[in-house]
């Protein structure tokens, strides 16, 4: 029995590649999950290929009598999807060359070489899915295969260096660049952390468009960033890592342990959290991230970078809301980058100056007032 999913209609996305085969991935592992259960009670054995293609197609409506309307693509890169099906072994992910440029580094793959495939003139180049790769971002891709020159943006470099000196100071900062997309948000801050890593610690995550559905996610990234906890660590070594960290760091901060193990997806053997309240959780494990982040920043500035705002799922803006209280005098320079359409809920509260830049990007900083102030900085 074969099934057709496609990406990218009737709503665009400019990831819609990536979306794919995340998507293939996980439907992988769930039928491996489901064949080992069939393995078990009825001596079945499942398995499932996957074919990929990336490509323009016509894509035809039909309304249905429930007002629902069905959309049904139609076009040679369909075609050339089913051929990458066929050709792909039973447990296996098989994508088209189109699919591996736009999605190289996103994820791993294996050449498989040339083909020849019905319907096309020339033998195409296949590649087996391997799993996820090392890369998240545009910017860490491109930065792969080479970055061109930076040049300009002084200014705004001149802003963040200033941010970073109020960091240091004590003075804690919020620097947000907005823009297009394009226009070289990631770029400016890719520039700044080579020019600042010396001397302070730099703790980076970002939101993905596909990302609002799960809550904590950029948070996590940047936990796991923070502990050093990579994709190899089994549960045992990830409770060691976060709870050895946490308890060298100051034995006071025991008490977070449960909210960052449970955030972190680690069993808790002496602690659990199912039958709390789920708002005095949230509260709570907002109070203990914070509270692990402003005790490092007594050993060393941090920087922190959340990269696209704009896709933040809800949870996350509330705890970046949440930290914005009371960092003017904690030593973390909070960066954070956003298409126009996004207002980040500390915009109203906070004092702000803006630079205007061509292409149309723009440098805001935001810095609290402690409570002794009332018209500048301490």
């Amino acid at each position: 029995m074969a099934s057709l999913l496609f990406f990218g209609a009737p709503i665009a996305h400019e990831d819609h590649p990536q979306r794919a085969l995340y998507t293939a991935l996980r439907m992988q592992e769930e039928a491996k999950r489901q064949a080992e259960q069939l393995r078990r009670q009825h001596g079945i054995n499942l398995q499932i290929r996957v074919g990929m293609n990336t490509g323009e197609v016509v894509l035809r409506s039909i309304r249905k009598d429930d007002l629902h309307t069905e959309y049904t693509p139609i076009g040679h890169s369909t075609s050339l999807a089913a051929r990458m099906e066929s050709l792909a072994t039973p447990g296996a992910i098989v994508v088209s060359e189109h699919t591996h440029k736009l999605t190289e580094g996103y994820f791993e793959f294996k050449a498989l070489g040339e083909t020849k495939v019905k319907g096309v003139t020339e033998p195409l180049h296949i590649y087996e899915v391997l799993g996820v790769g090392l890369l998240r971002t545009r910017l860490q891709v491109a930065a792969q295969h080479g970055l061109v020159r930076f040049v300009g943006r002084h200014s705004e470099l001149a802003q963040l260096k200033n941010a970073l000196e109020l960091t240091k100071a004590g003075q804690g900062q919020i620097v947000a660049v907005i823009g297009e997309p394009g226009v070289g948000k990631s770029r400016l801050f890719y520039e700044f952390k080579l020019l600042s890593q010396s001397g302070s610690l730099v703790l980076e995550t970002y939101s993905v468009s596909h990302g609002k559905a799960y809550p904590y996610l950029p948070l996590i990234e940047l936990l796991k960033n923070y502990f050093q906890i990579t994709v190899q660590d089994d549960e045992r070594r990830r409770r060691e890592k976060v709870g050895g960290k946490v308890l060298m760091l100051d034995r006071s901060l025991e008490n977070t342990l449960p909210y960052v193990f449970a955030l972190l997806g680690i069993a808790d053997l002496a602690f659990s959290l199912d039958q709390m309240d789920p708002q005095i959780r949230r509260r709570r494990t907002f109070e203990a991230i914070k509270r692990l982040l402003v005790r490092e920043s007594l050993n060393q500035p941090l920087e922190l970078i959340f990269e696209d705002l704009q896709w933040l799922d809800s949870e996350t803006q509330e705890f970046l809301a949440f930290l914005n209280e009371g960092l003017a005098t904690a030593r973390i320079l909070l960066l954070v980058n956003y298409r126009p359409e996004y207002r980040p809920e500390w915009g109203s509260t906070t004092y702000s100056t803006q630079l205007r830049r061509r292409p149309k990007a723009i440098l805001s900083s935001w810095r609290r007032s402690c409570r002794r102030c009332v018209s500048k900085e301490c």
